[in-house]
């Protein structure tokens, strides 16, 4: 097996460019959910069309905190069994950063679809149990944290809270380094796409390499042949396409830049409290470490197996196979296998009816708590966005798309 082949430099940038954007994302929604913590709960109708719709917009929101909101308002006889259904429908996980990141267009394009079957879901799911719960009703209340500002230590954001707090001053260090490489353009969009993966031509089984990762690839899954160029300029047109492709607006840089201004800002006049149990706790203990190895164990693995093994060819004749893996893959309550179809697709590998299967049925781990609370209630969200996700999924091969 040939692993000095492969663009480690590009894995490497890449890997820091989506764990940065993953991270800081993260801080900013934590912040978010900790700011308006609490109003959520006391605007809940009993009407279960509200219920699936704020479930639904729950799951939208990147990461866990929205579907352990949901989840924790549903075991506590908050939210339907239907919204429960359509949170987990709508949500991506923290494959929705890494998507937001690389395909931006497509992200959404799936964040749509899978909101309108959310919600439609999710009601003919309440229809059907007719409001039914499979938990113990609890005595329910938040924790609402930092809601009084007459304490420094209490209040949530105040120019007051600045300090050299150790855990603030390691916060700083991370997302200082995230804008120096971004500044110096170590880690971004123009220098970070250079991921080449070899794969066989569907038609001919000729090596083709795979072009670089922009929207245009993730859009279209168009391959690059110079040798069947019908027009011999073609090349000339390929070079002026991606020379004026790096003097484009780079947004991913942009958004990196914009989005660590905020996260500084909220680290260094957010409490201590906030700092150490939600950021450092929460954010940069719990993810971090995961975040990047399972963006770099997957960028990795994939680069090997492309380079080393015919799979292009496999996998061009058993897209029903791919799909119904994704369907179990979905199944397991944690977030990276996803990643994965996110880079075959991003590469061409696989089409949009698979990607957008796989995003209907897993949940990343938001769903761990609900397994811990009701295993039955666990079970039957499964079955029925694994059926949902079939049911798309394989519609879309039929179709072609």
């Amino acid at each position: 097996m040939e692993i000095f082949d492969i663009n480690w430099k590009g894995i490497v940038q890449e890997t820091l460019m989506i764990t940065s954007f993953v991270i800081i994302m993260m801080l900013l929604i934590e912040f978010v959910n900790v700011l308006t913590r609490g109003k959520l709960s006391q605007k809940l109708s009993k009407n279960i069309y509200v219920q699936v719709i704020t479930g639904t917009l729950l799951g939208l929101i990147p990461g866990c905190m929205g579907t352990f909101t949901a989840v924790s308002l549903y075991t506590h006889r908050m939210l339907s069994f239907g919204a429960l259904v359509a949170t987990m429908i709508a949500t991506s996980g923290d494959e929705a950063y890494f998507m937001l990141a690389w395909i931006p267009k497509t992200a959404l394009l799936i964040f749509a679809i899978v909101a309108m079957l959310a919600v439609v879901t999710g009601i003919i799911v309440d229809k059907v149990f007719k409001n039914k719960s499979f938990v113990a009703k609890h005595d329910f209340s938040f924790d609402i944290h930092e809601k009084n500002c007459n304490d420094k230590n209490n209040c949530l954001f105040a120019f007051r809270n600045i300090s050299f707090l150790p855990a603030r001053m390691v916060l700083v260090a991370i997302v200082g380094g995230v804008l120096a490489l971004t500044l110096t353009g170590w880690i971004g969009h123009s220098h970070s796409n250079k991921l080449m993966f070899s794969l066989p031509e569907k038609e001919t089984g000729k090596m083709v390499q795979i072009a670089d990762i922009t929207e245009s690839t993730q859009t279209e899954h168009t391959h690059i042949h110079a040798e069947e160029c019908e027009h011999e300029n073609h090349n000339d047109q390929v070079h002026e396409a991606e020379h004026n492709h790096e003097h484009s607006i780079d947004w991913i840089k942009i958004t990196i830049i914009i989005s660590s201004l905020f996260a500084l800002i909220i680290i260094l006049f957010t409490s201590e409290h906030f700092v150490k149990q939600h950021l450092i706790n929460h954010v940069i203990k719990t993810h971090l470490l995961k975040i990047f190895l399972w963006i770099a164990g997957t960028l990795i693995a994939i680069s090997l197996i492309l380079h080393n093994f015919d799979v292009g060819v496999w996998v061009y004749n058993n897209m029903f196979f791919i799909l119904i893996l994704a369907l179990l893959l979905g199944i397991i309550p944690q977030s990276g296998p996803h990643l994965v179809f996110v880079v075959m697709f991003i590469q061409g590998i696989i089409p949009f009816s698979i990607l957008l299967a796989s995003s209907i049925v897993q949940d990343g781990h938001g769903s761990l708590p609900l397994l811990a609370e009701s295993k039955k209630s666990f079970a039957i969200m499964k079955i029925i966005n694994i059926l949902v996700g079939l049911l798309v999924g394989t519609l879309g091969l039929f179709l072609n798309f």
